[in-house]
């Protein structure tokens, strides 16, 4: 595609001003281990707030929110919807507790929390799976966003686009540490959320709005439950097999299951980096609600219209064998057939005449020669993650499609900084100078931080290369660390939980989720090798393959089973041992002997102001963001509820803040 020069000078001064803005403070936080990491612990709850709220929205997250709503409906959003219901907690109770215990990671934690030999141990073994795993996988689905973005815009292959994507920023995340983040990601924020908010009106616009979408319900284009924002159950009762529908036990599993089991319930990482560098814990607190409104309440409907609009104007493509063969060839082009009934070779184009050159099917990367296919087998299909980029470069105007593609370079580079920072901050503070080289001065702790920041960054490239899906990166790693969130739950309020209960739900958790990734893949690839194991699990298992849903269920049922058991068999510990934590932290909850050694007293309704507080700002979030999309899509009896709940909701939050709030210093 072809950016006009207008477009393209948008994109250069974007681009001039971030480099200017991560570069000039690279003194500054070279001075000091905290003021590389931390940014020496002086941030208000705006620049906290909106850097949290910029580096979760990425280039990713356009495109996979797109694809969800293609596949699944609007109700499909409450995969992610359904953590401000942790996101509310984190405001009244974990957001103040972070940032009293003054840790850099949430793997410091462990140590300060527990001691010993196991905490100590534990710390360690989280640095590294926070530096090289889940960071780096976060990292590789940014990047594969990225490599699909420049492939639809310029046309630059895979390998290309991930050199350029990693390059872009490597150079001043790493000279300019967590102030090049910080200070970039509020310029960053404002770029893309104007990006966001324009293409979402012209592609509403050029849908015809409601009536674009009323007449494509009726001529059968979309499906009815696209515009649901619950899924439909089944005919049944609910104790009934055909009540749990797919789409209804997946909205069950993420509000009911999803938010309290994951490793984030206490607040991610990313999160917990930025309270800790907040100014005191009301700044943290601030911080955390302002997150929690811009990005369920703000962000959403500008990317769910685009999504809506591109079901009609860019409609589903799929490819399908007609009649049982073997594949004998694979290309961009076509896909060749030959039939089992003996006939002559089939040529099956991937360029069918309704497809354009921005819109096209493409074949799995898994499709390959000498697989057989039975009838009616999906042989290409266009991308649903792909919609969004084809939207942009199709109907927005010239200056504002720079525009748009700048937003884009800052959602991406935003998410990434963020991601190379917080890598190597598990790995300097939680690895190399804990246990590789303790005593270690500042200026070795950065020169550390910044190689393991491109040893991070090249990993993630690397399986970035191998990678197509955005979604199924997200969904594995919303199973990989998930069960461990009531133990990280207790380790906060309940005195009991120790360092062998985290230990022992952590590795049942990672274990059971990649094995049940592996077994569903080889269940879909080959279901007459994999038939006689297959899953039977109702709707958590359509067609005999566990479905994401699934996948988490049986992920946070082993690991909480076997953290019970751990809980079970190993002695309670010393409560004189966790004195230290308590005077530090002062928790809520079943601290008894612990807080009768520590000489303190419980505070006298806390626990039910914070409670009170979350619950209050929850019913806000939740009601502006369905306020959103009930404006939207026209809907004036849900508009109205909605925003009761939201009035009521904030009125709420805020006779909780005023009386939990700590004074500021």
């Amino acid at each position: 595609m072809q950016l006009s020069w207008i477009d393209w000078l948008v994109i250069a001064v974007f681009l001039a001003y971030s480099m200017w803005i991560g570069f000039r403070y690279t003194k500054k936080a070279s001075s000091s281990v905290e003021e590389y990491f931390l940014s020496g612990r002086t941030l208000g709850w705006w620049l906290a707030g909106t850097s949290m709220v910029a580096t979760s929205f990425s280039a990713d997250t356009p495109l996979v929110v797109s694809g969800w709503v293609r596949e699944g409906g609007v109700g499909k959003n409450w995969v992610w919807w359904c953590f401000a219901v942790g996101g509310v907690l984190h405001v009244f109770f974990f957001a103040r507790w972070w940032r009293r215990g003054e840790v850099m990671t949430k793997a410091e934690l462990v140590e300060l929390r527990y001691g010993g030999v196991g905490a100590r141990f534990l710390r360690g073994a989280l640095g590294a799976i926070h530096a090289f795993v889940t960071n780096t996988i976060t990292l590789c689905w940014v990047l594969v966003a990225s490599a699909k973005i420049l492939d639809v815009l310029f046309g630059l292959p895979k390998g290309y686009a991930l050199v350029a994507a990693s390059v872009l920023t490597l150079g001043y995340t790493a000279a300019a540490g967590f102030w090049g983040v910080v200070l970039t990601d509020q310029f960053q924020f404002v770029v893309a959320m104007i990006g966001m908010v324009v293409l979402g009106v012209i592609s509403w616009n050029a849908l015809d709005g409601m009536h674009g979408l009323d007449a494509a319900l009726v001529a059968g284009k979309i499906a009815p439950d696209t515009l649901r924002f619950f899924p439909s159950p089944g005919p049944g009762s609910w104790h009934d097999a055909s009540f749990w529908t797919p789409g209804f036990t997946g909205i069950a599993v993420y509000l009911g299951v999803a938010w309290w089991a994951h490793e984030s319930v206490d607040g991610t990482a990313t999160a917990v980096q930025r309270i800790s560098a907040a100014r005191d814990e009301r700044q943290g607190m601030l911080a955390m609600l302002w997150f929690n409104v811009a990005h369920y309440a703000l962000r959403p409907w500008g990317w769910i219209a685009t999504a809506l609009a591109s079901l009609v104007l860019l409609p589903t493509i799929e490819v399908r064998a007609g009649e049982p063969g073997t594949v004998r060839a694979v290309s961009a082009e076509a896909v060749v057939l030959a039939p089992d009934s003996g006939a002559a070779e089939v040529t099956l184009s991937l360029r069918p005449p309704e497809s354009a050159d921005d819109w096209k099917p493409v074949a799995p990367t898994t499709l390959a020669a000498g697989q057989h296919l039975e009838r009616d087998a999906l042989v290409a299909r266009t991308d649903p993650e792909s919609a969004y980029v084809t939207m942009m470069q199709r109907y927005l105007p010239v200056g504002l499609l720079g525009l748009m593609v700048a937003s884009l370079l800052a959602a991406f580079m935003s998410t990434v900084t963020t991601h190379i920072n917080l890598a190597a901050s598990y790995y300097v503070n939680d690895v190399y100078r804990r246990f590789l080289a303790p005593g270690a001065d500042d200026k070795s702790c950065i020169r550390a931080a910044r190689f393991a920041s491109v040893a991070v960054l090249a990993i993630a490239g690397t399986l970035a290369y191998f990678s197509t899906s955005i979604s199924s990166l997200f969904l594995f790693l919303l199973a990989f660390l998930s069960g461990v969130g009531p133990v990280y739950l207790g380790r906060w309020l309940w005195w009991r939980v120790r360092a062998s209960t985290e230990i022992t739900a952590m590795l049942a958790s990672c274990v059971t989720a990649s094995l049940c990734t592996l077994w569903s893949a080889g269940t879909s690839a080959s279901a007459e090798t994999w038939a006689p194991f297959g899953w039977h699990l109702g709707p958590l298992s359509p067609g005999g393959v566990l479905s994401s849903e699934g996948r988490l269920i049986l992920t946070v049922l082993v690991s909480s089973a076997c953290a019970l058991v751990s809980l079970l068999v190993t002695r309670a510990p010393d409560p004189a041992t966790l004195v230290p934590f308590y005077r530090r932290l002062r928790p809520l909850g079943a601290w008894g002997p612990v807080r009768a050694l520590a000489g303190a007293t419980p505070p006298r309704g806390e626990f039910l102001i914070a409670c009170v507080g979350s619950l209050g700002s929850l019913a806000a979030i939740l009601g502006a963001t369905l306020a959103f999309g009930f404006w939207l899509l026209e809907r004036e009896s849900g508009l109205t509820l909605a925003l009761v709940m939201t009035v009521v909701g904030t009125g709420v939050t805020l006779y909780a803040l005023r009386r939990l709030g700590a004074p500021a210093r």
